[in-house]
Order: C-alpha cells, then sequence, then structure tokens
C-alpha cells in the first residue's frame, strides 16, 4: 500500500461511526422537547436556585449546541473526516458526550439528584479528551485533505459544547449539595465552586484556546449570565464573575499568542 493510501485509511471515518454520532446528536436535542411532551420537570425546574445560577436566557445556548452537533455530524458523515489526525477517538468522545446529555434530560427531568450531576461529570471528561483531540494537528496530510471549513466546523462545535458543560458542571454539583445538605444562600461555598469553574475553564483555554476559541467565548457567556442574575443580590458572586472573566480573557490572549509564536 502506498503512503498515500495509507494516510487516508488513517484518517477516513468508519461510517457506522459517523453515522451513530449522528443519531445521538439528534437524540440529544430530540430529548427535551419528548421530557416536555411527557410532562416531566424540566431542568431549571428540577434544581435549586443559587446565587451563582446563571440568567435564565443564558441557557439558550443549549439550541446552538444541538444545532451545531447536528450540521457537524452530517458533515463528518458526507465528508467521512473531522479534520483531525484521530478521527475514532474524536467521535468516540463526542458518542459519550451526546448520549450523556440525552440521559441527563432524562434524570433531570424525573428529579433524579446526584445522576445529573455524575453524568454531566462523564460529559466533561469526554468532551475535553475530544477538545484536546480536535485543537491536535490537522487532518490535511497527503491523502486525507480535508477542507479547512470541516476543521473550523468541528473545533467551534466541540469548543463551545466543552465550555458550556465545563461551567454546567459545576452548577448541577451545587445544586445537588444545595438540595442535600448546604446552605442556598450562604455564597461562601459557592464562590469556591464558582473560581473552580474559572480554574479550569481558563487552565483548557491556555492549553487549547488558540484553536478552539469558541471554548473561552462560551465560558464568558456562562459568566455574563452570571453576572447579570447576580446584580442586586450578591456584590462577592458580581465582583467574582468580573474577575472570571478577566481571567478568561487574560488565558485566551496567552493561548492566541503562543499559537502565533507556534505557527510556521
Amino acid at each position: 500500500m502506498s503512503s498515500s493510501a495509507a494516510a487516508s485509511t488513517t484518517h477516513r471515518v468508519p461510517v457506522g461511526l459517523a453515522a451513530l454520532v449522528l443519531v445521538l446528536a439528534v437524540a440529544q436535542a430530540a430529548t427535551p422537547a419528548l421530557s416536555t411532551v411527557l410532562g416531566g420537570a424540566q431542568p431549571d425546574e428540577s434544581t435549586v436556585d443559587l446565587l451563582i445560577t446563571p440568567a435564565g436566557w443564558t441557557f439558550s445556548i443549549w439550541g446552538l449546541i444541538y444545532l451545531l452537533a447536528i450540521v457537524t455530524a452530517l458533515a463528518v458523515l458526507v465528508r467521512r473526516s473531522t479534520g483531525s489526525r484521530d478521527p475514532r477517538r474524536l467521535l468516540v468522545a463526542l458518542a459519550v458526550a451526546q448520549a450523556g446529555a440525552a440521559l441527563w434530560i432524562v434524570f433531570s427531568a424525573n428529579q433524579m439528584s446526584w445522576f445529573t450531576s455524575v453524568t454531566l461529570t462523564v460529559m466533561v471528561v469526554a468532551l475535553l479528551d475530544a477538545a484536546r483531540t480536535a485543537a491536535g494537528p490537522t487532518g490535511t496530510t497527503e491523502g486525507d485533505e480535508s477542507p479547512r471549513w470541516l476543521t473550523l466546523l468541528v473545533r467551534t462545535t466541540v469548543g463551545i459544547y466543552a465550555a458550556w458543560a465545563t461551567a454546567a458542571v459545576f452548577q448541577n454539583w451545587a445544586s445537588d449539595l444545595a438540595e442535600a445538605t448546604l446552605d442556598p444562600t450562604d455564597v461562601r461555598w459557592q464562590l469556591v465552586l464558582l473560581v473552580g469553574s474559572v480554574v479550569l475553564g481558563a487552565a483548557v483555554t491556555v492549553l487549547l484556546g488558540g484553536r478552539l476559541p469558541g471554548y473561552p467565548l462560551a465560558l464568558l457567556w456562562a459568566l455574563t449570565g452570571i453576572l447579570a442574575e447576580a446584580r442586586g443580590d450578591s456584590a462577592a458572586v458580581l465582583v467574582t464573575a468580573v474577575a472570571g472573566m478577566v481571567v478568561v480573557l487574560a488565558a485566551l490572549v496567552v493561548a492566541l499568542r503562543r499559537e502565533r509564536s507556534l505557527a510556521p
């Protein structure tokens, strides 16, 4: 087999795996609507209202994530490529995350505390692995000419999805802790979780944000929602959210400068 044919074989996406990712992308988008039809509780109805909970309009980003996931899955199925050097790993990670997203809605609708947080944690691990793969070397080697738009699409989808899951998992654990034992009006422990989410998000941004700008942008969206909700309720949360936005922006600057320095 020639080196060109070997490269093509290495980076081609299995049809079955690509089709599975598309089915799961549709499933995760359809599950919230199905939950509503069946009369289950909505996610915002089954969580405790906290001082660090973002404004309701912030959660509209799920619609964008669902749309991007479906479009990306369709593009990958048609092009038989993800624009990355390890498409199987990336797609398996996306499949795990999307299956988890559908399960998360089911658990949330049935008010199954802790199951939602555990599921989101698995999703975050999978999505961060997908983000690392997507931000790695592209699949545009000899014999695998993936279009640049496909690489950009995959990176945008994975970046936004991973960032929002990163923010959501801390919110979910905070809600479960408040429901179980901690005081939802006590700002101190909530600030610890908020700072933890910022630290994790900033670290990922430094490492991957130069190639996944959707990641820090989605984090900023989440922090904007927290800031908007905190006005008039908690000065400590408001100041922490503003500081968090500054930290994420600084991390993005570092990432972009490093990416520029590594460019040929």
